[in-house]
């Protein structure tokens, strides 16, 4: 019964604050609507004020402005501030009562405005108007304070009282006013108070009755509640029985299933230990692990393999004996770490050490933990641990110890990259060389360590990287500026390293710094393409530039002539003055022929006492002959040597272009029959190249028919001239040299017929001959058990541009039976002018059948170093005209620079033309692999070059 009551009080007291609550927000709601009406009826007051005069009143305004703000301003803040969930209900009460008294003290002074300034200002409101006035604000505004706030009286009467007294002063501050005026305002106001007060006593019988109503809903509620639970008590009493009859029939169940879940689990736990077993075995057999037990207090040890069941061996030790076996310099740490765990200082033993095992020093790492001690003295008795052999991580590491040696020590800039070409590693080489710190290279893109504003930059590394994404290899020359400043000519190598999905993950590349080679290279150029005596360009500058000439579609060049002038007599001339002597003239004659002319295309030094001028004759001021005669008279004044006068003549041959051909070589040929006319008559004097042919062709009816006959009846034959190895001292293979058996005219040199066959299609006729013959005559050796033999054969442009030697050499190879390691191509450095993307081609076709390239004439044609390094070179032939020079210094270091180079690019190194012990031993000093020359042979024919081969088995070099 008290918790009964108890629990009415607290519901009663709950209610009440409910009340208070929702009693609270009604009045501040009401209050909010009267606010609302009294601001409407000082706006209506301020209208009739209007209509009644149209004299501006301050005290009125003034009044209205501050009672509709200070209406406006309550208003915001009960809507905003003054709410129920953010004060409590006694806060909003104190503020709804001041807001209601603070609206009554203005609303009186707007009634004592009305009633007393207002007449003051504006005699035309007279007594009746005032009355007006004030009975509009105060009628409304008690209307609907009587409708809204007679809730809370006491609201009303804050509202009610200081207005009704501001009226009522006025009975006693003027007398002159009629009393019937008084009557009926006192008559008013008691209305309005007695309405109030009815209204209240409505309001409280209202409220009371809704009260009662309330309480007697509450106390229905609270009886059907009380009945609830008294019913929520009974079924509760009634299922706890219940739950307990079940709980003793479940119980009995579990049990039973209890016993045969335990026998399960512990079937199931055996499994479980088999397969952990199982696992454990397997894990230590993939990773080579061998588990022991140490007894310590037995001093036993026992060691299993990946089987628990498969122990390897088990011993007992003496006092050392572990120690014996324990690798001296790994010793020490041994026993420090194992007596530091075996006292309980560390958590576990761990140590990698060398043990002595099949007879050699083994690398193990060892793993163990002590599993029991003596309770009362905590001494180790018992020790498990694990076993792994990492000598083959060891050997390993070592390995990768000497890579990361090799990639620091190396003198090549060695960098890897990922798979996005961003630096990852460098080694201490690629920094110096590029001039930048490690920290400044890695995570930088490849590119972003060079200077790339220039367009040929750019679109080399667009190159370099399209090639390195779709054929994970570059490899190329390049000149790259690094942001370091440092300028480099560099090759750069640079391979992809994948996965096992062949993915791409690094690239690793290697920087060679080509710099300095390029300045000997650019040296050896000047050396190459420059006679260093005079500072004029010598032969191979000449037909290079020839060759540019002739191949220019340029109109201004469409008629040339080619000069060669020689010094007459200039051997008796140097005998007699000395060498220096003659150099010095050498220098002169050049010198003039540089000063008067300035109109000539280019003017060079050949060798000793020839040179050689290209001339436009489109000249209109000065015909060829004309040119020709002032340089006779400009050679011919006096030299000045050792303070003697000194005269001198010089023969000058002519070849116009394209008159008297259009090629370089029969251009050459013919400015050469030219001089030699001239010589032939006594020198001083200028021969131009008359079309008349020389004997040969007056004695036949037609060159080009004897040489087709010549073809066809078979009287060509192939000699054979042997190449001498430097190092083996012996016969390394032949040249193959044609040789013409005239009918009429004997064994005719291939000087005098070949280059008119150039000038026509059976060049590629003869070319197909030799090669022919060249095959069938190392089969012939093969057949006498001759096998290491090579035997070059040479092949001039046209027979690479008419595209039929690819085939021609398949078919000879498979009509004799032989393979391409017996054959060798030479190629004149003019062959790789033209169509340079088809030779090229071309040549890596042919090397495809085993077959070596060798550049024919080096130095004497138009190659360039582009050229070696572009094409499959192999051999470097030295053309004879460098070897017969040899003696003199300045021709020599054109020699040596020739051999260095070829060797530095790894080529073969062949002199021709050697004919004297000095150039053999010469060329045999500087490293020239084989030499060739009338030294060692003369050509042969098929019979004498293998009679040759069996006499010398062995030379002498």
């Amino acid at each position: 019964m008290d918790t009964g009551n108890d629990m009415n009080e607290t519901l009663d007291k709950k209610f009440k604050s409910i009340e208070q609550t929702i009693a609270t927000e009604n009045t501040t709601q009401m209050l909010k609507i009267f606010l609302v009406w009294a601001l409407f009826a000082s706006v209506n007051c301020l209208f009739v004020y209007h209509y009644f005069t149209t004299k501006e009143s301050s005290s009125l305004t003034t009044w209205f402005i501050c009672y509709s703000l200070s209406i406006l301003t309550g208003l915001i803040l009960t809507l905003i501030v003054f709410k129920p969930n953010q004060f409590s209900g006694q806060i909003i009460a104190l503020w709804n009562q001041g807001l209601c008294i603070f609206t009554s003290l203005l609303l009186a002074t707007g009634v004592y405005v009305i009633n007393y300034i207002i007449p003051v200002e504006n005699p035309e409101i007279n007594l009746v108007k005032v009355l007006l006035l004030s009975g509009v604000l105060l009628s409304i505004t008690y209307i609907f304070s009587i409708i809204y706030l007679t809730q809370k009286f006491q609201y009303f009467i804050y509202i009610f009282i200081p207005s009704s007294c501001v009226l009522l002063s006025k009975i006693f501050l003027e007398k002159d006013i009629s009393p019937a005026y008084y009557i009926i305002l006192e008559i008013c106001l008691l209305v309005v108070f007695i309405s109030a007060i009815l209204i209240k006593k409505q309001h409280d019988k209202i409220k009371n009755a809704t009260g009662q109503k309330q309480q007697l809903r509450n106390q229905i509620k609270q009886h059907i509640l009380n009945e609830k639970q008294l019913f929520n008590s009974l079924n509760l009493l009634a299922e706890k029985s219940q739950k307990i009859e079940n709980e003793l029939q479940l119980n009995n169940q579990l049990l039973e299933q209890k016993v045969k879940s335990r026998t399960f689990d512990v079937e199931q736990m055996n499994i479980r230990l088999e397969n952990h077993q199982q696992n454990l075995a397997f894990a230590h057999e993939a990773a080579d692990i061998n588990s022991w037990v140490w007894n310590i207090d037995k001093r036993t040890v026992e060691f299993f393999g990946p089987n628990q069941e498969n122990m390897i061996y088990q011993r007992t030790y003496q006092n050392n004996e572990i120690y014996n076996q324990i690798h001296p310099d790994d010793l020490k740490t041994y026993g420090k770490l194992i007596r530091a765990h075996l006292r309980g200082h560390t958590q576990r033993f761990e140590m990698s050490y060398r043990i002595y095992k099949n007879n050699q020093w083994l690398w193990f790492h060892d793993i163990g933990q002590v599993i029991a001690r003596n309770p009362k003295n905590n001494k180790p008795l018992r020790m498990v641990g694990i076993r792994r052999n990492i000598q083959q991580e060891k050997s390993d590491q070592e390995k990768l110890r000497l890579a990361a040696n090799v990639f620091n020590q190396v003198d090549e800039g060695v960098f890897v990259l990922d798979h996005n070409l961003c630096f990852v590693e460098v080694n201490h080489y690629f920094e110096k060389l590029i001039g930048l710190d490690e920290c400044q290279i890695i995570g930088k893109h490849l590119f972003d360590i060079t200077i790339n504003h220039h367009e040929e930059i750019r679109s080399l590394h667009t190159m370099m990287y399209q090639q390195l994404i779709q054929t994970g290899e570059f490899d190329a020359e390049a000149t790259e500026e690094f942001i370091s400043g440092k300028k480099l000519t560099i090759w750069t190598h640079i391979n992809a390293i994948t996965d096992e999905n062949n993915k791409v993950i690094h690239y690793v590349g290697i920087l060679t710094d080509l710099t300095e080679r390029k300045k000997q290279e650019k040296q050896l150029s000047y050396l190459q393409n420059y006679d260093t005596l005079t500072d004029l360009p010598n032969r191979l500058y000449f037909n290079n530039q020839l060759h540019q000439y002739l191949s220019k579609n340029i109109p201004s060049y469409k008629q040339l002539a080619v000069i060669r002038i020689n010094i007459d007599r200039f051997r008796f001339f140097n005998e007699y003055l000395s060498n220096h002597a003659g150099d010095e003239l050498l220098k002169q004659v050049a010198q003039r022929l540089r000063h008067f002319s300035p109109q000539a295309l280019l003017i060079s030094h050949l060798n000793n006492d020839d040179f050689a001028i290209i001339y436009n004759t489109n000249q209109k001021n000065q015909t060829i002959q004309q040119y020709c005669q002032m340089i006779l008279q400009k050679i011919s004044q006096p030299y000045f040597f050792n303070d003697q006068e000194h005269f001198i003549t010089v023969s000058i041959g002519v070849a116009l272009y394209p008159e008297h051909g259009r090629q370089i070589d029969s251009l050459n040929v013919h400015a050469e029959q030219a001089i030699a006319e001239a010589k032939q008559l006594g020198g001083n004097t200028i021969r131009i190249y008359s079309t008349k042919q020389p004997v040969l062709l007056d004695s036949n009816i037609n060159l080009d028919r004897d040489l087709r006959q010549a073809i066809k009846n078979n009287q060509f034959e192939v000699y054979y001239q042997p190449k001498i190895g430097v190092l083996s001292k012996s016969i390394v293979g032949f040249e193959a040299l044609i040789r013409w058996n005239h009918p009429v005219h004997g064994l005719i040199s291939p000087d005098a017929f070949l280059p008119y066959a150039e000038e026509s299609s059976l060049i590629s006729e003869i070319g197909y001959f030799v090669l022919n013959e060249t095959c069938k005559q190392i089969k012939s050796w093969q057949n006498q058990n001759i096998y290491d033999i090579s035997v070059s054969v040479n092949v001039v442009a046209q027979q690479i541009h008419r595209g039929r030697l690819l085939a021609d050499l398949k078919e000879a190879l498979e009509l004799y039976g032989i393979s391409g390691q017996h054959l060798e191509l030479e190629i004149t450095e003019s062959s790789l002018i033209d169509h340079s993307q088809n030779v090229e081609k071309l040549l890596s076709q042919i090397k495809e059948l085993g077959i070596l390239v060798a550049l024919d004439d080096f130095g004497t044609g138009y190659s360039s170093f582009a050229y070696l390094t572009r094409y499959p070179i192999d051999i470097l032939k030295i053309d004879k005209t460098f070897v017969n020079k040899i003696g003199d210094s300045r021709d020599e270091a054109i020699v040596t620079a020739m051999i260095a180079m070829g060797k530095s690019m790894g080529m073969r190194v062949i002199a021709e033309g050697v004919e004297t012990i000095q150039q053999v031993n010469f060329l045999k000093n500087q490293g020239c692999d084989e030499l060739q020359g009338y030294f060692f042979s003369k050509p042969l024919n098929a019979k004498e070059s293998t009679d040759y081969l069996n006499e010398h088995k062995l030379l002498t070099v």
